[in-house]
């Protein structure tokens, strides 16, 4: 009996083990369904280590992610079409770099336009070339780079487009016919740039000044805070809508409704808090100490270092290019001395970091 007892158990044991791998095929079948071969949690995972106080806008990076990664978008336009509203130094670019690492291995993988140098009518040849008769137009030329825009099979492009509201109408035009049917042909008509396969993110600070003087507690703004109550529009609603609808009004004011329309999403990113600034230095001093091992060097930062760089660096207006400034002009140049006038050059060094007669002092330490 024993030895019939074991045989039904591993019967039920093979059974169980068949129903598991039948379950495993069919998920991997269902996965392979999918052209896109990217991990959406690694994606994340780097996300939230370098993009803080910004929960919302990553909860929407992956929404976005999965809808890409089941490769079920409409086949005649880009994947995505997003536009990154906030202030300057909240994280608007970086996060835009960090998805091109995370999905690429390369921080550098995207085509970046600055729209500033597109102000002027006559450069919308810059993305579309020079027209027939012109010299350069048999070339079709562009500034964006086909193969980041147009990615892999298995892996999106990534373009963005820094600072939209720079551009001149002309190119904006350029634009949605991108939008409309993911292609951008090239002004000889011999060439094209395919988007279909791509990630569009734009960045702007539209908005910036009129959500700073709402969300300021400064008295000098206390008027207009109140004002904005006060508006029909805006009445009996929470702050963030009225957040939203202070931008959707900037908007307006700025492009056409055709264009406003083609948009797949509006992020809109928050100042950055004191207590976020906390963990950028954190990743700050990290990446200063791998670039210090060259110099057999290691810092370590005590509280009051930390607070000192957090307190001089904190600016709304700026965000964490006032805090990088900061870090440069208390710390990186000091060290950087410190190094250059060292007795012990060619040792390991251990330096220790604090505040002192409100400044930072460096010291060995063990």
């Amino acid at each position: 009996m024993p030895f019939i007892t074991d045989m039904l158990t591993d019967i039920e044991k093979s059974k169980q083990n068949s129903s598991m791998n039948i379950l495993a095929q069919s998920s991997q079948k269902m996965l392979s369904k999918s052209r896109f071969r990217f991990d959406i949690e690694n994606v994340m995972k780097e996300i939230r280590s370098k993009i803080f106080g910004q929960d919302e806008i990553i909860q929407k990076i992956k929404s976005m992610l999965e809808v890409v990664l089941a490769d079920i978008t409409e086949p005649n336009r880009p994947l995505f079409i997003a536009l990154l509203l906030g202030p300057t130094g909240v994280g608007k670019t970086e996060i835009v770099k960090t998805i091109a690492n995370a999905i690429h291995g390369n921080d550098d993988y995207f085509s970046r336009i600055d729209m500033n140098t597109l102000s002027q009518e006559h450069y919308a040849a810059a993305l579309t070339g020079a027209p027939p008769g012109y010299v350069g137009s048999k070339e079709g030329s562009s500034i964006l780079d086909k193969q980041k825009v147009e990615g892999t099979f298995s892996k999106p492009g990534i373009v963005l487009f820094d600072e939209i509201e720079k551009a001149s109408s002309q190119v904006i035009q350029s634009l949605l016919n991108v939008f409309d049917n993911g292609k951008m042909v090239m002004a000889s008509g011999e060439k094209i740039i395919d988007f279909r396969n791509s990630l569009i993110f734009m960045t702007s600070n539209l908005g910036s000044k009129q959500i700073f003087e709402f969300a300021d507690r400064n008295f000098s703004n206390l008027f207009r805070r109140f004002l904005y109550y006060l508006n029909p529009k805006h009445f009996g609603k929470d702050n963030r809508v009225i957040i939203q609808k202070i931008v959707m009004e900037q908007l307006e004011k700025n492009f056409a409704p055709e264009f406003i329309n083609r948009l797949d999403d509006i992020y809109i990113f928050n100042w950055l808090n004191k207590d976020t600034l906390f963990q950028i230095v954190d990743i700050q001093i990290k990446e200063l100490n791998q670039r210090l091992q060259k110099h057999q060097c290691h810092i370590k930062l005590e509280a009051s270092a930390i607070e000192y760089l957090v307190e001089q660096g904190f600016d709304k207006h700026y965000g964490a290019r006032a805090l990088k400034r900061s870090i440069r002009k208390n710390l990186e140049i000091p060290i950087a001395t410190f190094l250059n006038h060292s007795l012990h050059r060619g040792e390991f060094q251990h330096l220790v970091v604090r505040k002192r007669n409100n400044q930072l002092e460096i010291t060995e330490g063990n």
